[in-house]
């Protein structure tokens, strides 16, 4: 049973050599997911060896541009190559409008079915997709535009535990999204600032380091991966040594860096409920 992680892009909103802006590749027992499409995208997936056609399903969390902007360049040369199976699009309302518009006024088309399922911000967490392999439940989260985390659960086979993965990717610091969090075996957050920058994240509305282990610690997360770091930070020791001083088990991302999807230890969550006593 597989279910692992291929980061394509680690950093925030500037590019770096060593940090593309946001995308996730994620394997769910054979289904292909990808979640944020920011551009460069297509040549990450490339260089990745990833298999560009085995994209079935494109979740955005929101339309900024450093998670958006490469997904009009992605459905163009899936179409170039070929592609002739439907795909499915979970983005926030718009992104129909600004997808369609893009080829409407450059001449472009793709010859494949495009099936939009566009996310209303509203309260609370709905299922936004759900096949044999998962379910993929959108949650708000607090950002400068309406953003969406997302908790993609597998569906086990046999005896086997389901394991659980939530992303979210930009959010300020709220302890509204816990319960949408709560318990995810991996549990990626965005890790823009270090702790010295915490007025910064609050006006630009990301979390710093710290902010993210603390997050993770009141989740109750099996482990904590580390997103959208900035590019003011070459070395991002300093940003990992700030979040495992709140949450221990935790690993940040890097470019072409696979994770797999582990089942929590339940000795965690035992340890958890007496801390919390």
């Amino acid at each position: 049973m597989n279910f692992f992680i291929q980061i394509l892009g680690s950093g925030a909103a500037l590019p770096t050599g060593n940090r593309r802006c946001s995308a996730q590749a994620l394997n769910i027992n054979g289904f292909k997911l990808l979640l944020d499409c920011a551009e460069g995208t297509q040549d990450r997936i490339r260089y990745c060896h990833l298999k560009l056609q085995s994209i079935s399903t494109i979740a955005i969390s929101h339309l900024h541009g450093d998670h958006f902007f490469g997904l009009p360049g992605l459905l163009s040369t899936m179409h170039l190559c070929g592609r002739t199976e439907p795909v499915t699009i979970i983005a926030p309302k718009g992104a129909k409008e600004v997808i369609m518009s893009t080829f409407e006024i450059t001449g472009n088309h793709i010859g494949y079915e495009t099936n939009f399922v566009e996310m209303e911000f509203v309260e609370g967490m709905h299922r936004v997709f759900e096949n044999k392999r998962c379910t993929i439940d959108a949650f708000p989260i607090v950002h400068s535009v309406p953003t969406f985390g997302f908790r993609i659960t597998e569906i086990p086979r046999g005896n086997n535990e389901p394991r659980c993965y939530a992303y979210c990717c930009d959010t300020v610091y709220t302890e509204d999204i816990i319960p949408y969090i709560q318990g995810a075996d991996l549990l990626c957050l965005e890790s823009t600032f270090a702790n010295d920058l915490s007025e910064l994240a609050l006006q630009r509305q990301h979390l710093t380091a710290g902010q993210a282990g603390q997050l993770a610690n009141k989740a109750n997360a099996g482990q904590l991966l580390l997103t959208h770091i900035s590019a003011r930070y070459r070395e991002p020791e300093l940003i990992l040594e700030q979040a495992k001083a709140e949450f221990q088990n935790t690993i940040i991302a890097e470019d072409n860096l696979v994770v797999e999807v582990k089942k929590k230890n339940k000795a965690l969550d035992n340890n958890h409920q007496e801390q919390t006593n």
